[in-house]
């Protein structure tokens, strides 16, 4: 195993963010980057110094200094990117969600199973101090035992749908799936694994959005537990992402935008709240990256693998097709 682990990053949009944020990180080094864009491509690599530059993915993902390809670009091209990485025997970073739908989440699976390795789902929101704070409180016992859970996605694409208006393509990109990923997939987080999901949804505010904008997805978990995630993709309403954990305890409620929370613990005052600082904003995409480095240097196992990845798309799924029967569904976890 190399001291130094290569990275290579397809998607400049998405993907400088990374470039930024890892740059300076012990044990890894960018050494490959991939755009369509030749003159972004050509100005990061200048400023970064940067080995290797392509407008062709195949060509990073064949590089052979790169031991982990990234996959920064639009939903709709995770699948063929990551099956040109796992071919050349690489590991990947997806960006999230892992893939479109529950087919080609278990296609993207199988590619790195037959290549034996690695496969990480960017699920940034599991890295903001503020919710790994939270996170640690449902399981150092201070907030008990969570039966009830709220997470929400708020994020107005009116005016970001995308290179060639991807975004408000139904069949490159579901608002639930590429966006509202975030509010899933912290439930699942926190509460663990769905056993029964029900949905109902509407659309109001994006007209030219050939799907729902608006999902009220209510939750039941395998451990009794219950919950609500809100997706709204078109309402007037800052940009925020909220986590709020009820337990036998105590309650807590966190957001994304503030560097504290708001804890209420039965012990204390069970009719007070009290601010905690809880972190200062986050660098988690650096995170995300160091957590991969030491899975693949010690062949160990990653929490936001592939199959939690997968997980969380079929969960929204189930919401998907829950708002249009009219019915409880039962989301896929056998991947």
């Amino acid at each position: 195993m190399p001291e130094t682990l290569g990275v290579g990053i397809i998607g400049l949009h998405m993907g400088a963010g990374q470039l930024r944020q890892i740059a300076n990180v012990p044990g890894l080094k960018i050494v490959a980057i991939c755009d369509l864009e030749e003159d972004l491509l050509k100005s990061l690599q200048s400023e970064f110094d940067i080995p290797f530059a392509t407008t062709k993915y195949e060509e990073l993902c064949a590089y052979d200094e790169v031991d982990i390809v990234s996959v920064a670009t639009p939903d709709y091209v995770h699948l063929e990117m990551a099956e040109a990485a796992f071919a050349s025997k690489k590991h990947v970073m997806m960006e999230k969600p892992l893939a479109r739908t529950n087919d080609e989440c278990q296609r993207m699976i199988d590619a790195q199973r037959a290549a034996g390795t690695k496969l990480m789902t960017a699920h940034v929101a599991r890295f903001y101090d503020v919710f790994r704070k939270v996170k640690g409180w449902t399981q150092d016992g201070t907030l008990g035992e969570t039966y009830n859970l709220y997470t929400s996605y708020i994020h107005n694409y009116e005016n970001i749908p995308g290179y060639n208006r991807w975004r408000f393509d139904p069949e490159l990109r579901h608002q639930l799936i590429g966006g509202g990923c975030h509010a899933l997939d912290l439930a699942r987080w926190i509460g663990g694994e769905v056993a029964e999901v029900s949905c109902y949804s509407n659309h109001f505010n994006i007209p030219v959005l050939e799907t729902d904008d608006h999902f009220n997805v209510n939750l039941k978990f395998q451990s009794g537990a219950v919950g609500i995630t809100v997706g709204s993709f078109g309402c007037a309403h800052p940009y925020n992402i909220d986590m709020h954990v009820w337990g036998t305890k105590g309650s807590v409620i966190a957001t994304n935008t503030l560097p504290e929370a708001k804890i209420c613990l039965r012990t204390i005052d069970r009719n007070k709240w009290l601010d905690m600082p809880a972190g200062a904003a986050p660098k988690g995409l650096a995170a995300e990256f160091q957590v991969l480095a030491e899975a693949i240097r010690n062949d160990t196992e990653i929490e936001s693998d592939g199959i939690s990845g997968a997980r969380t798309v079929a969960l929204g799924w189930a919401a998907i097709e829950s708002s249009r029967e009219g019915k409880p569904v039962q989301p896929k976890l056998d991947f």
